[in-house]
């Protein structure tokens, strides 16, 4: 099996992108799991997912303004955002019950 190089890299990029963009998303999910079977956010720093917040938003922007934006690159900037704003709808969800118990 003989492949030309430029067929090859094309693999390795477009496979980064997709472990980027799959290990960015999956990082939320041990956080979103322990809320959950803690029924508790006392652990999740709400600065720490805001400045997370701020941080994909700029990104998506910064690429997307300067014309220098690849598709696993959105990818990855887009469902940053998300899973970070479950995380916080999360850690409202268990500060409010906390508070009311």
């Amino acid at each position: 099996m003989d492949m030309e190089p430029t067929v090859l890299f094309d693999l390795i990029r477009e496979g980064s992108g997709i472990v980027l963009s799959l290990c960015f998303a999956i990082a939320y999910f041990p956080q979103i799991i322990r809320m959950f079977r803690n029924k508790s956010s006392r652990d999740v720093s709400l600065g720490m997912l805001i400045l997370n917040l701020i941080g994909y938003c700029s990104g998506l922007i910064y690429i997307t303004s300067n014309e220098i934006a690849r598709f696993w690159v959105v990818v990855n900037y887009s469902t940053g955002i998300v899973m970070t704003l479950l995380t916080v709808f999360f850690w409202k969800y268990y500060i409010r019950k906390e508070i009311e118990d």
